[in-house]
């Protein structure tokens, strides 16, 4: 693309306005070498760069392998000037690090002798989650009159997928009456009485059945036995980004609490070794992903640096089916930044199946975005089902630590 700059343009008027007439009504020597001199004036340049944009070559390297949220990379460039010309100004504009890291947009200016490379790089932290195209950087070519503006656009073909960062929990309740180790079930369901992964002090809240009491007379204090999972232990994690809900998502702030408050329980639970079943949605694409053990968790940060508010099914269909075809016992969790009487209708229907229902609400009270029903509020903690309440601004460690026994 080629832009003639406004005061060139005018200067050209002006000058072929005062010209031509002298050439067509009176001619001359002088009158036709003041015109000649005129278009050559403009034209050496406007070829000279012309030449050169279309020379100019370019190329960005962004580190390769697993990448996550507050790591730091160098971006490399690289560009090439092909063309037999010198170019007296080249712009280089480059939104890259602005995707990454919010940085303001890179603007490099130099000289580039025919030929000859250049190199620069710059360091950024990676402030977000999320799947990155770096799609292009943009190319303008000044002449040394600053007559013309030549862009090119440069075309990188890199993407770049950044991890989020996980939050380790050292607990998370699931419901409130039996341990199983530090996860929190309603019943023995989920323990192997025959297998005792391990002992530990007594805390308040255990159950009696479970004091080691051998070892507890020896000691002079309550020792507790830990079971060790039954292999059918199971958990099953629903993620609801309906893209109604996340219109007005301000820098997608919503999407970023769900995933950090998503990540954390299903790194929680693969380290205790339960069969973590998780769905969501992209567009009208219904996505499912399982895994066991901390060796399963890739995939799972894959998903969350690709998520996006964006699904187009209805999260209460989705929900029901899931519902009609759930076996009793399983914990059923829940989050979601709409909790309104359907999704509340939901939670208590799972109490009614005999399976354990959670909920996780993500606010973002800054910029009135999520909703949650004090009714429904209300009501689920009367039935017994455990809510936390992440606003935005919330420590997903602090909130998702909080027994609600």
């Amino acid at each position: 693309m080629v832009k003639i700059n406004s005061k060139t343009a005018l200067i050209f008027s002006i000058s072929f306005l005062f010209i031509i007439p002298f050439v067509l009504f009176i001619g001359g020597t002088m009158p036709y070498l003041i015109f000649y001199i005129l278009i050559f004036l403009f034209i050496i340049p406007f070829l000279h760069n012309y030449i050169a944009i279309k020379g100019i070559r370019g190329s960005v390297e962004i580190p390769n392998g697993a990448l996550y949220k507050g790591d730091r990379i160098n971006i490399n460039y690289e560009l090439k000037n092909r063309s037999p010309f010198s170019i007296a100004y080249l712009e280089i504009h480059s939104d890259i690090a602005r995707k990454l890291a919010g940085k303001d947009t890179t603007k490099v200016i130099i000289p580039l002798e025919k030929k000859r490379r250049f190199f620069f790089n710059e360091e950024v932290v990676l402030s977000r989650r999320g799947y990155y195209e770096m799609e292009e950087i943009e190319i303008k070519i000044h002449d040394v009159f600053n007559f013309f503006t030549f862009t090119k656009n440069i075309k990188t073909n890199t993407s770049l997928l950044v991890y989020p960062e996980t939050i380790n929990l050292s607990t998370f309740e699931i419901t409130a009456n039996q341990q199983l180790g530090e996860l929190q079930v309603r019943n023995s369901f989920y323990q192997d009485k025959n297998r005792i992964s391990s002992l530990r002090d007594y805390r308040e809240g255990d159950m009696v059945k479970s004091i080691h009491w051998k070892l507890t007379a020896k000691r002079d204090f309550p020792i507790v036995k830990e079971y060790e999972n039954r292999v059918d232990t199971n958990v099953f994690i629903f993620l609801d980004n309906q893209d109604l809900y996340f219109e007005n998502d301000v820098d997608r702030r919503m999407e970023d609490k769900i995933v950090d408050s998503a990540l954390s329980v299903v790194n929680y639970c693969l380290k205790q070794n339960i069969f973590i079943a998780l769905e969501t949605q992209h567009k009208k694409r219904q996505i499912e992903l399982s895994g066991q053990n901390t060796k399963d968790l890739k995939p799972f940060l894959e998903l969350f640096a690709r998520f996006k508010g964006n699904g187009a099914l209805n999260t209460k269909s989705l929900l029901i089916s899931k519902i009609e075809r759930l076996r009793d016992g399983r914990a059923f969790i829940i989050i979601t930044p709409h909790l309104d009487k359907d999704m509340g209708a939901i939670g208590i229907e799972l109490k009614m199946k005999n399976s354990n229902p959670l909920f996780i609400v993500v606010t973002d009270k800054e910029n009135n975005n999520g909703f949650i029903e004090p009714l429904i509020e209300n009501r689920l903690k009367q039935e017994g089902i455990p809510l936390f309440i992440l606003d935005f601004k919330s420590n997903v460690k602090d909130v998702l630590e909080v027994s609600h026994g």
